[in-house]
């Protein structure tokens, strides 16, 4: 595969890419689409779009495996997260996620890793020209120097390898991927469209090394895809993956505007393979704890209850590790906060967190 102009740094060094005031220009678009997905510009006077409070029908415009190879619109994501324990007892868990925006031929990829036993977590950020994975069909394949994004209808690969630690991972679904939206796709009215979908439990096996030292692992992760040709604008959301320990799974978020007013609450609560669609009367949220960043000031909360009266759900989650906020600056502009959580409460579980647009706000 030929990969052209390709840069590759650590956590504070300098990319090159970015110098070039273009292309930087062009990543601004991807400050709304990290992980939790791609959002729509709101006119507020308006009510939440159709999509959101409509349930999934059988005729889904998603068709698998062909949709999980790169489309041709403008934006596309591939994100990840999971939970590891080795043979050992050992705790770890990780994000990593592709970002490609193919109007300008860039790739950005997103990878954070917690050690729990020493609470060290590290980040890496890779940019890339162009699209690693092109000519793949149903499935996706993006392949650099020392890591590896790969899979095809549930059947996936992960690996990463970089100077405080290295993965290789073997994924696979367990149950039919989830379908948001309305068929599977986000109606934005003028703005344009998005196609969404998820596996929310998909078995791990692998390996991971830490400070030179190889450990056999398991676990459960989380998987998103999401693209579209659609205009987009800076918004804030809290987004949430939760895989309870009696199999089922949710997945909620809420977009808020500028003003950090919540525009749209939806979700999806899956159950013995059978998903239903979540609209706002469904389920609540409320804040709890907060952390603020010394870093930069930003106040993230870091605990919710969340409450689904039909399925008698309620719950707690609370972060992992406080500190898991993710400096983008250097690839994508932004700064976010993306980490695991535990589950408390009517059930119990784990899960992932993303909190975007809280830089300026002390969480109150």
């Amino acid at each position: 595969m030929m990969r052209t102009n390709k840069t590759r740094r650590r956590r504070h060094k300098k990319r090159d890419f970015l110098k070039d005031h273009w292309l930087g220009t062009l990543v601004i678009s991807l400050l709304i689409i990290l992980g939790a997905g791609f959002y729509q510009e709101i006119d507020n006077s308006k009510a939440a779009p159709v999509w959101s409070e409509t349930k999934i029908t059988s005729n889904s415009l998603i068709t698998l495996p062909k949709d999980d190879a790169p489309h041709s619109s403008k934006m596309e994501a591939w994100y990840y997260s999971g939970h590891l324990v080795s043979a050992s007892g050992k705790k770890y868990s990780f994000h990593d996620t592709v970002f490609l925006i193919n109007s300008s031929s860039l790739m950005v990829n997103h990878l954070s890793f917690v050690d729990y036993q020493t609470e060290q977590r590290y980040i890496d950020q890779l940019s890339s020209a162009g699209n690693l994975s092109v000519g793949t069909a149903n499935g996706f394949n993006f392949t650099g120097t020392g890591w590896r994004m790969s899979g095809s209808n549930g059947t996936d690969t992960l690996q990463a390898s970089t100077d405080d630690f290295s993965f290789n991972l073997d994924l696979s679904s367990t149950q039919p991927a989830v379908i948001h939206g309305l068929e599977g796709a986000l109606n934005l009215g003028s703005a344009g469209n998005s196609f969404y979908y998820s596996r929310t439990r998909m078995t791990i096996s692998g390996t991971v090394t830490v400070k030179g030292k190889t450990e056999v692992v398991s676990g459960v992760a989380w998987f998103d895809h999401q693209w579209g040709d659609f205009s987009s604008t800076q918004l804030a959301w809290d987004w949430f993956n939760v895989q309870l320990d009696n199999q089922s799974d949710i997945m909620i978020y809420q977009l808020r505007d500028k003003s950090n007013k919540p525009i749209l609450y939806t979700g999806s609560f899956t159950e013995n393979g059978k998903t239903e669609i979540l609209v706002s009367k469904d389920f609540s949220l409320s804040k709890g704890k907060k952390w603020l960043s010394s870093k930069t000031g930003a106040g993230y909360p870091v605990e919710w209850q969340i409450k689904i009266p039909a399925k008698k759900v309620d719950i707690t989650t609370q972060s992992l590790r406080n500190d898991s906020e993710f400096d983008a600056t250097l690839s994508t502009y932004n700064i976010y906060w993306e980490g695991a959580i535990k589950v408390t409460g009517s059930h119990t579980g784990q899960g992932f967190m993303e909190l975007n647009g809280y830089r300026n706000s002390k969480a109150d």
